[in-house]
């Protein structure tokens, strides 16, 4: 026992230890046994003395001390409980502080002490003791746990502010940025890397932000007290961080288009100034005269055919600029010193919301000021003005700067072009003209000696060639400068020069040739013969001229007919072939003769050979007549199929005459006609026009057939000419085309005229409905505004009055809304007309601009004006009409129901007016009675007085009756004896007297306090009177007043209604001035003010929910304080188990310290030894480098002839060699090694570290690495094979290139830009980048000498931004290079060297990130890239690591009716890029985005099928009819037609039919053939479940969705919005081509619907049917009525069970019918028939009799009441 003592003991002085460290120790004191162990050992529980106590049995009562400390402690608990939390940090630290001061003065208690003394010296009550401990204890643990508490509080808010402040920070640096147009090309790359540099910094601040979230959950999960203020601070934080990332996805935006911006103008720029040079290149390049020689005419030719190619390559780029000029924003108007006349259109990047006022993304407004650069005052959607963060709106393309300077460059090369032709014409047209002066100066030279010599196909091809080129000169002179008509002249007569030379030496060849040989034979012959007679010779002489006369004659035909050969004819076709058949008449006729002259010659030449003995003579003779008689012959049939030939080609010429004539009419009738009529009579008129066309072209159909024929005629008659000339086409070939061309032109009018018939035949019965409705709809509407104008004309005197007339506007105005069907319809068909209208004009106008092409002939239009604007105009005021009516109606019908209001509220306070003057009259009354009252009380209180004046007088009377008798009595008081009796009378006389006088006194008070208290109460109730008064009076002032107010307001709303009225009426005239502008306006004010309700309903919805969410948080933070308090307990009793760590912890510390401070002197030991030693150091590199220099004086003294030139020392640079004493002037060499150097020949390698040479890629998570070859690869193949992105290897091979090499790291080879693109290192595509990246290496050669990168961009050869990644890469392989030198030099050299300045070097300084990392393609510097590369053992070289992708196709998601993939997912926005980058990674699987994803992807479901209940009173259905599909509900009456088709309509148009009893998804082809739904209802749904698989495009074959279906006509817009409304309540707008639900922005961004479509949607239409009462219902309300099954996840619409209507029977008069029968004729209400069928009425039949109550008196029925039928009651007279 003593050992245990002890040991509590020690507890005890523990527990008091760690009360006095501050540190909790109920663990130690609150221990049950050892409590119960202290008191029995200690005897804590003393029982009382027996003798001073009188029970002998109780305990000691601890003492008033004692209750005084526990009311003390439970004080301060109480003020530590109800202490508050401070709101900012400044206001914590303070709380702490002071709760620091109040948390010591507690540690001491003089009433703690006082009870703590007693109970131990006095008393030893050691319970009591240990009792007040323990609440002292808890006192300190409370008061120690608020001082965590409020530190906790203080670093969680101190580090949310923190945040917060750095979000405002980041935001304000967004916000005031200027994305105007200067100084464009420097801030783009500086904002590119800021923003890289924000994003970074955004993705690093998430990572924060999700970790200071998980402390901000837990504290609030272990309910701290200031959970509010914290919840509070947080949602500030996630506020502004939401608001940050808006304006970063703005930014993105910005950088993309302002990019665009400044690349398309540097493009263009860039383009102009290629063009100038081109242009100065073909002008100054391509110069050539009449004197330049052939063969350089020949070399410019070429050069011109190869200078095109770079023409046409400049075409491409001008078209593409052309094109992007079109997609390029406007960013001069964002400056506000820049005026525009027009107003400026922005379009809003992101949602944004001030003061109720709504602009949404992509939203457009109206700039009105930008005097302010962040934010700037827009009118938005609506008419509302806001003000807008700049950097959230854009100004949208089109950019009048950017396409006029694309059309300026397009204007510069169609110049260059067209000098590029005239070059090429002046050219040409020279060369030609060289050839032709070469063949005439050869044929002129020719003689007939030189002609016999040659073979016939020399001096033929010699004339040819004359021919052909001449025909080129003249093809290529026309519009050459080179030549005037003098100069063609001159050349056209040299050319007929040449070939009359020509023809005179063929003609006189013949002759030529037999004259020689004629000489030789004779020659020949006198020298063998002997001569014969004279006559003979000089017959056969004469022959033989005759013979050569008439082959002359012969020749001159043949070239006479060979003028035949190739007809060309002139424009009158006709006439030429007259002049030609006639010419050849005459030639035949020659031809005639010379055969009549053949004749007579033979017959002479035959005689003469008779007597010849020359048999060679004969011979010849004979062979020449042979000769003529064969060409004779040949020239007679070629003449005749000439003749032919010629007389065929006239009848062609005319019967294509005749068929061109009948073509143009036709055609020149067709084109005539460019638009239709709107009049129907005019479009019969012109049906009938083309029909009568049609038959007079059937009939003039032998005009083309006569046509065709002669074309054959000539064909043959072509075809037969033959003989020694080539056979001629006749300008057949043209002819030919000209039928061809002529009959596919008599087609084209058939075929159009038939077409138009078609058009027209189906256009006029629309025309007509058109009309008839239209203008009955435009009378209806004139005469309902006549109506409406007489209603509103009517005076209205009473109530009565203005209820009947209420009702009448009423039924007008549902009468006006009934009528909006009709006008739809009517706009339906005149959308019908105009579309025709707009088809049919652009059919004519291409048939119009067919026949222009296809004649090349320009036909003259007029201005056209087209009946489908008429009938736009017409549309837009008859809607303009019907609105303006509809919207008149209303009002006045609104206007009405406030008169209403008015009148009946003015009747209401007329009445209580009245009320009150009535009680006013009865307050009068009153008073007048209570004045009689009081008067008649006033006389009966002088009454009173009167009587009480008399009793005074007769109490004087008896004073002075008894001073008489007094005197009498002492007069006589002698005889006092004998007048006893008459003095005792007088006695009592006197008393009788004094009671009368004491009866009258208190009578008197009785009346004054009666009539004092009269007084008061008359007094009380005039005031109260008065005061009622009053009040009436003021309540009668108040309500004359507002009777007032309401008559001025009365009047202040009729003349409103007047000037309304007289507005509207002014406005009406100005509508039919600008019609449709009008009603556009008027629309988008209705919608404007719609939207305003809308976001005041919204933000009443809001405070509502906002209150409600305060009620909640309330809620919950009274049970967060009471498990907070629970956890408090939990915790403090933690605390006394770390103590002893706490302890250690302390001890350790020390120990730290003390080792510390050893350290530290330790240090400060080495430092100074240090020094120390670095100045011995520092003086002996003195010595030693004094000592050096004398050692080098005295070598270069000992060996100077060894002394070498350090222009000789060369070193290898990192392009070219490098000498020593470059390197030394340049300060690469300082002055010590430069000697050393040129006393020694040593070379040293300058080639920096190297940049990064490709890339060594990695597996992916949980992949083995790729091996093998694949695992080191080059930039470009990286590149190529998606591990790098494009612009990624682009920067990374620009670094290398300005480095200095191309690096392959296959082979380990330094290449140049060139040989890496012969070798295929890098891309052909990439070469003249890459070159341009080489500059910096080998100098840019704008001048003679190279020029660095920085010397460049001051030239403005390159940007500063590239300019300043280049110098990037190569600070970071070893210094700034000098092309001149080609060596890396450190930054200060490169300053003196002029290589960078002083604001480029602090650029660099200052780490810009201008290259993008691979992994997040966010900025980077390139010296962090080459920390994370691995260098490679046995190359040296550095290796980026990269990760391996998956291919982005093979990652493909379940759609809801078919797959989609990742990418598609990416584009349409259902992925972010983030997810996008995890899967490519295989950081995350399909399986875990599609569960992240199941909204989009598959949607929450639509109403599956019904739940059925069970009928009131009777038990529900059980087993497999619990639960049934909608076909089986409707089947079984459970849900009515309409509402079940409405219900499987919705499910089509979201994916599938839903079988609930098989939990199956089926299309509703299945569905079908499973029988979950009806063959009749296949139609229906294959229509809605187009919407989910998409609409089919008759004419272009393309999918639809639901919206574009609608514009097409396809379906009706009710339709299209039931369908769409059931699409977003299960997940959004479906996609068919996608297969996904998108939310409505994205929809609105793809198309899928638009902003009238959206806002509809947003106005939860009520389209489908509520099941129980068949009223209408949204979608969402449907489903909000669902049961979810647990197992299936389906929704289940509960409906109770019906009885079957055709069980519901009622006696009829002779025969049952049912309920169902009942309903059909009207005797029973559907209501009523649902309530029989619920089981909630029963029914009962009809009466079969009557009543009849029995007649007195004899034969009649009495006694009772008698049943009866009908005819019996009719014979008894009682009906």
């Amino acid at each position: 026992m003593a050992m245990g003592k002890e040991t509590l003991e020690q507890l005890r002085s523990c527990a008091m230890d760690l009360r006095q460290m501050g540190q909790p120790n109920d663990n130690v004191v609150r221990t049950d046994q050892l409590k119960g162990v202290h008191m029995a050992m200690t005897g804590s529980m003393p029982r009382r003395s027996r003798g001073s106590r009188g029970s002998a049995g109780g305990w000691e009562d601890p003492g008033r001390n004692f209750h005084e400390a526990f009311a003390w402690i439970g004080q301060q608990k109480r003020l530590i409980e109800t202490a508050s939390w401070g709101d900012d940090p400044v206001a914590i630290e303070q709380q702490l502080i002071s709760h620091q001061k109040y948390h010591s003065s507690i540690q001491r208690s003089s009433e703690v002490d006082r009870a703590r003394d007693e109970l131990v010296c006095s008393k030893g009550d050691k319970a009591s003791l240990h009792a007040l401990e323990q609440e002292w204890d808890s006192l300190q643990k409370m008061s120690y746990g608020r001082t965590q508490q409020l530190r906790e509080l203080r670093e969680i808010i101190e580090e949310i502010s923190r945040e917060i402040m750095w979000v405002n920070d980041r935001e304000e640096e967004e916000l005031v940025f200027d994305w105007g147009d200067k100084k464009i090309d420097q801030y783009i790359p500086q904002k590119q890397e800021s923003y890289s540099k924000l994003m970074s910094a955004l993705e690093d601040k998430e990572k924060d932000l999700n970790k200071l979230k998980n402390k901000v959950d837990a504290i609030l999960k272990n309910n701290h007290p200031a959970s509010d203020k914290i919840e509070a601070y947080m949602d500030t934080l996630q506020t502004q961080w939401s608001w940050l990332l808006q304006i970063t996805k703005c930014i993105d935006v910005h950088l993309k288009e302002n990019a665009a911006y400044s690349q398309f103008f540097k493009e263009a720029n860039e383009t102009y100034t290629a063009l100038q040079k081109e242009h100065e290149t073909v002008r100054k390049k391509f110069t050539c005269d009449k004197n330049t020689a052939l063969e350089n005419l020949l070399d410019l030719l070429r050069e011109l055919e190869k200078e095109k190619e770079k023409v046409m390559e400049n075409k491409r780029q001008v078209q593409h600029l052309v094109n992007k000029s079109k997609s390029i924003v406007r960013l001069k108007p964002r400056n506000p010193e820049e005026k525009s006349s027009s107003p400026v259109i922005v379009k809003a990047l992101c949602d944004f919301k001030q003061d109720q006022k709504v602009i949404g993304k992509g939203n457009e407004g109206i700039l009105k000021d930008n005097s302010q650069r962040s934010k700037w005052q827009v009118m938005g959607p609506g008419g509302l003005e806001m003000l807008v963060p700049s950097v959230c709106l854009l100004i949208p393309p089109p950019n009048p700067l950017s396409i006029s300077l694309a059309n300026k460059n397009e204007q510069y090369f169609e110049a260059i072009l067209s000098i590029w032709n005239q070059f090429h014409i002046n050219i040409k047209s020279l060369i030609a003209w060289q050839y032709c002066l070469l063949d005439i100066k050869r044929i002129n030279s020719l003689t007939i000696t030189m002609l016999a010599r040659m073979r016939p196909e020399e001096y033929h091809k010699i004339i040819k060639n004359l021919e052909s080129h001449y025909e080129e000169f003249k093809l290529a002179s026309y519009g050459s400068q080179m030549f005037v008509d003098e100069d063609k002249r001159s050349l056209e007569n040299q050319y007929t020069g040449a070939q009359a030379h020509y023809d005179q030496l063929v003609v006189q060849l013949p002759a030529y040739t037999n004259k020689e040989q004629v000489i030789k034979r004779e020659v020949v012959k006198v020298v063998k013969t002997e001569p014969v007679k004279k006559k003979v010779v000089v017959s056969t002489s004469h022959s033989l001229s005759e013979l050569h006369t008439l082959r002359l004659r012969l020749e001159a035909a043949e070239d006479a007919l060979t003028q035949h050969v190739h007809i060309c004819l002139g424009d009158d076709g006709t006439h030429d072939c007259g002049l030609r058949i006639v010419q050849l008449e005459t030639v035949q006729h020659d031809i005639d003769s010379i055969r009549a002259e053949y004749l007579r010659l033979k017959e002479q030449i035959l005689k003469e050979l008779e007597g010849m003995n020359d048999s060679d003579k004969a011979q010849f003779l004979r062979s020449e007549i042979g000769v003529i008689n064969q060409r004779l012959g040949s020239l007679e049939s070629s003449s005749s199929a000439y003749l032919q030939r010629l007389r065929a080609m006239r009848d062609l010429l005319e019967s294509i005459g005749r068929a061109e004539d009948i073509v143009k009419v036709h055609e020149a009738r067709l084109t005539e006609k460019e638009t239709t009529s709107l009049s129907p009579a005019e479009v019969e008129e012109y049906m009938l026009a083309l029909k009568n066309m049609k038959v007079e072209l059937d009939l003039k159909r032998d005009v083309l057939a006569s046509m065709e024929a002669e074309l054959g005629k000539a064909d043959h008659w072509n075809g037969q000419v033959c003989g020694p000339y080539h056979r001629c086409d006749m300008m057949l070939c043209k002819y030919s085309e000209q039928v061809g061309l002529l009959s596919d032109r008599w087609k084209r009018i058939q075929s159009q005229i038939n077409t138009r018939l078609i058009d027209l035949e189906s256009y006029l019965p629309q025309l007509q409905h058109y009309k008839q409705t239209s203008a009955s709809l435009s009378e209806w509407i004139t005469a309902t505004r006549k109506r409406q104008d007489s209603l509103q004309a009517n005076k209205i005197g009473d109530l009565q009055t203005l209820n009947e007339h209420i009702n009448s506007q009423k039924a007008l105005n549902t009468e006006i809304k009934g009528k909006r069907d009709t006008v739809e319809s009517v706009l339906r068909d005149n959308e019908t007309c105009v579309n025709f209208i707009k088809d049919h004009e652009v059919a004519l106008a291409s048939y119009s601009s067919g026949l222009e092409t296809l004649l090349n002939i320009p036909i003259k239009r007029t201005m056209l004006k087209s009946p489908s604007m008429d009938l736009t105009q017409e549309a837009t005021l008859l809607q303009t009409r019907y609105m303006e009516l509809l919207t008149l109606s209303g009002d006045y019908y609104k206007y009405l129901g406030e008169m209403v209001k008015n009148m009946e509220q003015l009747k209401i306070r007329n009445t209580r007016i009245d009320l009150l003057e009535e009680e006013l009259r009865l307050l009068k009354e009153d008073i007048k009675d209570h004045g009689a009252k009081n008067r008649s009380l006033e006389e009966e209180i002088a009454r009173y007085q009167l009587e009480l004046s008399q009793s005074q007088d007769q109490l004087l009377s008896v004073e002075e009756v008894k001073r008489n008798t007094a005197l009498q009595c002492s007069a006589t008081q002698e005889s006092l004896d004998s007048t006893h009796s008459q003095l005792a009378e007088l006695n009592d006389q006197v008393a009788r007297l004094n009671y009368l006088i004491e009866e009258e006194k208190r009578k008197k008070r009785l009346a004054e306090e009666r009539y004092s208290q009269q007084q008061q109460e008359y007094e009380t109730v005039l005031r109260k009177r008065q005061k009622e008064l009053e009040g009436v009076n003021w309540a009668k002032m108040e309500v004359e007043k507002s009777i007032v107010d309401r008559e001025r307001e009365v009047e202040q709303l009729r003349r409103q209604l007047a000037e309304e009225v007289s507005r509207n009426k002014e406005l009406q005239l100005e509508m039919t001035k600008v019609r449709s502008k009008c009603f556009e306006k008027n629309i988008s004010r209705l919608q404007g003010r719609i939207k305003d309700l809308q976001v005041v309903r919204d933000g009443l919805e809001s405070q509502v929910e906002n209150l409600r969410k305060t009620n909640q948080e309330e809620l919950t933070r009274r049970k967060r304080v009471e498990t907070e308090l629970e956890q408090i307990t939990k915790t403090m009793r933690e605390y006394s188990s770390t103590i002893t760590t706490l302890r250690h912890s302390q001890e350790q510390a020390n120990a730290s310290k003390k080792r510390g401070e050893d350290e530290k002197h330790r240090l400060q030991e080495d430092l100074e030894r240090s020094m120390r030693q670095n100045k011995a150091s520092a003086e002996r590199l003195t010595q030693l480098s004094s000592e050096l220099k004398a050692l080098q004086q005295q070598l270069l003294q000992d060996r100077e002839p060894q002394t070498l030139d350090p222009s000789t020392l060369v070193f290898d640079g990192v392009r070219k060699p490098v000498t020593a004493e470059q390197l030394h002037d340049c300060g690469v060499l300082d002055k010590p090694i430069f000697n050393q150097l040129v006393s020694v020949d040593k070379k040293v390698s300058l080639k920096g570290t190297g940049p990064i040479a490709g890339v060594v890629v990695e597996g992916l998570k949980g992949l083995t690495s790729i091996s093998g070859p694949q695992c080191k690869m080059s930039l470009t193949e990286a590149k190529k094979k998606n591990l790098l992105s494009p612009d990624s290897a682009d920067l990374l091979l620009d670094a290398q290139a300005a480095t200095g090499h191309i690096i392959d790291p296959i082979t380990n080879q330094k290449l140049t830009v060139e040989e890496a693109c012969n070798q295929g290192v890098v891309d052909e595509a990439d070469r003249e980048r890459l070159l341009a990246a080489e500059a910096a290496t080998v100098g840019y050669r704008a001048t003679g000498k190279p020029l660095s990168v920085f010397q460049a961009m001051k030239k403005g050869l390159t940007d500063k931004n590239t300019a300043l990644r280049l110098l990037q890469a190569q600070e970071s392989v070893g210094g700034i290079l000098d092309p001149t030198l080609s060596v890396f030099l450190p930054k200060d050299t490169a300053m003196q060297r002029d290589l960078i300045d002083e604001d480029m070097c602090r650029a660099l300084n200052q780490r810009p990130e201008l290259y993008l990392d691979p992994e997040s393609e966010q900025g980077v510097t390139y010296v962090s890239m080459k920390r994370r590369c691995k260098t490679e053992p046995h190359t040296g070289l550095l290796l980026l690591p990269v990760p391996e992708k998956l291919d982005p196709s093979k990652l493909v998601f379940d759609g809801v009716r078919k797959p989609v993939t990742a990418k598609q997912l990416l584009d349409c926005s259902v992925l972010d890029k983030p997810t996008f980058n995890q899967l490519e990674k295989g950081d995350k699987t399909v399986p875990e985005v599609s569960v992240d994803k199941k909204v989009s992807l598959k949607g929450t479901g639509p109403v599956a099928g019904v739940l059925v209940e069970g009928l009131k009173g009777t038990g529900s259905i059980s087993g497999p009819q619990c639960k049934m599909s909608l076909t089986e509900a409707k089947k079984k009456n459970l849900l009515s037609s309409d509402s079940a088709d409405l219900l499987l309509d919705a499910q089509a148009a979201t994916g599938h039919i839903i079988d609930p009893t098989t939990n199956q998804k089926l299309t509703v082809q299945e569905a079908c053939n499973q029988g979950v739904v009806d063959e009749a209802d296949r139609e229906r749904l294959l229509a809605a479940e187009a919407a989910a698989v998409g609409y089919c495009d008759r004419v272009t074959g393309k999918t639809l969705s639901v919206f574009q279906a609608m514009k097409k006509g396809l379906i009706d817009k009710n339709t299209a919005l039931r369908l769409l409304q059931a699409q977003e309540s299960v997940g959004g707008i479906l996609d068919p081509t996608l297969s996904v639900f998108l939310p409505k922005d994205t929809a609105m961004q793809r198309d899928l619907i638009d902003e009238d479509m959206c806002h509809a949607l947003k106005q939860r239409p009520e389209l489908y049917l509520d099941p129980e009462n068949e009223d209408s219902i949204t979608y969402l309300s449907v489903k909000r009525r669902c049961k979810t099954e647990p197992h299936t996840g389906l929704l289940l619409l509960p409906v109770p069970e019906k009885i079957d209507s055709s069980k519901l029977v009622f006696d009829g008069v002779r025969k049952p019918v049912t309920a169902k029968q009942l309903l059909d004729c009207g005797v029973l209400d559907k209501p009523t028939l649902n309530q029989l069928e619920k089981g909630e009425k029963t029914g009962t039949g009809p009466i079969a009799g009557v009543l009849v109550e029995g007649l007195k008196g004899p034969g009649s029925i009495s006694g009772r009441q008698c049943k009866m039928s009908l005819t019996e009651a009719k014979k008894k007279n009682l009906l």
